[in-house]
């Protein structure tokens, strides 16, 4: 999709803002009154309702709430529960590094090189005949596997664990295993089902057991369930997601999130006190885990491509960053102004959350918030306000990071106003644009694949506003009735030119209104009718992976 890529990288640059305010002592608090302002500025400025922020310096942990966990009232304390999305990649991650330490003295031993299909014989199963039989635990767990996102595949509500790994035979791979790194969603959740097969127990169980435990996260739950039985008992209070909507210049309230999908991908609920505790163990070493999980977990196993940095960010150059990114294993590395960094992002369902650490100061922070476009440029610039204070930058050297996002969503908006110029500059349009074959009813209907969920498609007349000359009349388009993710999603098709169409992806609202647009939550791409011999329309190929490029997943029409 058109805007992928671009949202892609937001979700994983963390920059800096603002000015410095050098912490004097050890025993200074990051929190004082000038990042309190900060803090409410920012929130203000990115509509983020609440944040919760956890700063450990040495043996010392600092922590704060900020603004609203849940409309009208009540308040974000560090107490308050999060989603925290893909910082569970690092969990799942780590449970593979004690599933291995256990065997290390069996007759056989699982490594790191352990090939999934080995493990999984029956559910694993790629396109490609060699990469099933070698992808490896570290392959799937630093996403080089040469398989792509493809998350508009997976994370529908109905899905399980296994069938997200039993569908990947279907998706095509986008790269060689190894030689390029491409963000993977579902190996997370295929080792995720590794685990649950080897040890016959939910990963849940596991990762309270022989993490959380021993670690004194009690407060960090692995399902809804779980996270809401305790909220409901008094004994912690579980935040709201929200969205903004630029259109009614008001929240819109996210259901929480309630699928056994996202798994070993995304599934934990915490606090920024327990995610503390979690940062001190991986910055020390220490236990539970063994010194050699320690090393394995934090080694990078494949660069990031360096045109995933320079995309969407003009200034990266000066943002701070030395030399390459790396993937390690659920940990993203770098060298920041000279000092070795390692962190992951995570956002699901109205969450946002940040978690980083440099380990040779034995400082870290995590940041929690509920808004996940909002949230994920809040606690980019409030984690390098307090890592530039931390390290002294001069104000020269710092990148505002409010102007440039600001100036990067003003890019995305005027790409979805001239979507379809941008997508087909040389097919004649408008006016001008080759008419349908058929009457657009007849492209309505049921389309199946088999490893995504049914498109079901029907016609409906709109006002639009965006057509040429400044006209605002009644438009004919296609829009899906019944796809659902972690939340709704509104999916219109409007015809380009002959059998090719615009298609409009608006995730978290079920319609949208032409005109309105959300640089956050928007993207476009190419979809595309193909007529049998009978004259009907047969087959829609959509764009549904960026990696992709041009070519189309294709969707066989039954009804």
């Amino acid at each position: 999709m058109l805007l992928l890529q671009a949202s892609f990288f937001l979700a994983f640059s963390v920059l800096s803002s603002a000015h410095q305010i050098p912490l004097t002592t050890s025993d200074a608090s990051p929190f004082t009154p000038d990042f309190d302002k900060l803090v409410a500025d920012t929130l203000d400025h990115w509509h983020t309702p609440g944040i919760s922020i956890a700063v450990v310096d040495g043996d010392k942990t600092f922590s704060k709430g900020y603004g609203i966990a849940t409309f009208p009232d009540e308040r974000v304390t560090p107490s308050t529960l999060f989603y925290t999305g893909s910082t569970t990649k690092s969990f799942t991650a780590a449970v593979v590094s004690l599933l291995i330490d256990d065997t290390t003295n069996s007759s056989k031993p699982l490594t790191w090189q352990t090939p999934l299909s080995s493990l999984l014989r029956e559910d694993f199963v790629l396109p490609d005949e060699w990469a099933t039989s070698h992808i490896t635990l570290e392959d799937a767990l630093s996403h080089r596997s040469g398989m792509p996102r493809h998350d508009l595949s997976w994370s529908t509500l109905e899905s399980t664990v296994r069938d997200t790994v039993r569908n990947l035979r279907h998706l095509p791979m986008t790269a060689e295993p190894r030689t390029k790194w491409q963000y993977c969603n579902m190996m997370y959740i295929t080792v995720a089902a590794f685990i649950e097969t080897h040890t016959g127990n939910w990963l849940g169980n596991i990762l309270r057991e022989r993490i959380w435990e021993p670690l004194a996260m009690n407060s960090t739950f692995f399902s809804l369930r779980d996270a809401k039985a305790v909220a409901d008992a008094g004994k912690a209070s579980l935040a709201r997601g929200y969205s903004w909507l630029n259109r009614t210049q008001e929240y819109r309230t996210i259901s929480h999130m309630d699928s056994d999908a996202v798994s070993g991908a995304g599934a934990i609920i915490s606090n920024v006190l327990d995610y503390a505790k979690y940062l001190r163990c991986m910055m020390t070493m220490a236990a539970p885990l063994s010194q050699a999980a320690h090393d394995s977990l934090r080694f990078p196993r494949i660069n990031l491509p360096q045109e995933s940095l320079s995309l969407s960010l003009p200034a990266v150059e000066h943002a701070g960053f030395r030399g390459a990114l790396g993937y390690a294993l659920g940990w993203i590395t770098g060298n920041y102004r000279g000092e070795v960094m390692i962190w992951h992002p995570g956002g699901l369902g109205g969450f946002a959350t940040m978690m980083a650490y440099l380990p040779q100061r034995k400082w870290g922070l995590v940041i929690m918030a509920n808004n996940v476009e909002g949230g994920t440029t809040a606690h980019q610039t409030l984690s390098y306000r307090l890592l530039d204070d931390l390290l002294g930058t001069p104000q020269s050297e710092r990148l505002s990071w409010n102007t440039v996002v600001d100036q990067v969503l003003q890019q995305a908006t005027e790409a979805l106003k001239n979507a379809t110029k941008n997508l087909y500059p040389k097919a004649p349009l408008g006016d001008d644009a080759v008419p349908l074959t058929l009457p657009l009813n007849h492209y309505a209907g049921t389309y199946t694949h088999p490893a995504y969920p049914n498109f079901t498609l029907v016609a409906k007349s709109i006002l639009d506003p965006s057509l040429h000359n400044g006209k605002v009349d009644h438009k004919e388009i296609l829009h899906t009735t019944s796809y659902v993710l972690d939340g709704p999603v509104s999916i219109d098709f409007t015809h380009a030119s002959g059998e090719y169409f615009v298609m409009y992806v608006r995730v978290l609202e079920e319609t949208r209104t032409p005109g309105d647009y959300e640089p956050r939550r928007d993207s476009v791409s190419k979809a595309e009718f193909r007529l049998g011999e009978d004259g009907k329309v047969k087959e829609m190929g959509l764009q549904l992976e960026a990696e992709m490029g041009d070519d189309k997943i294709w969707f066989t029409k039954v009804k």
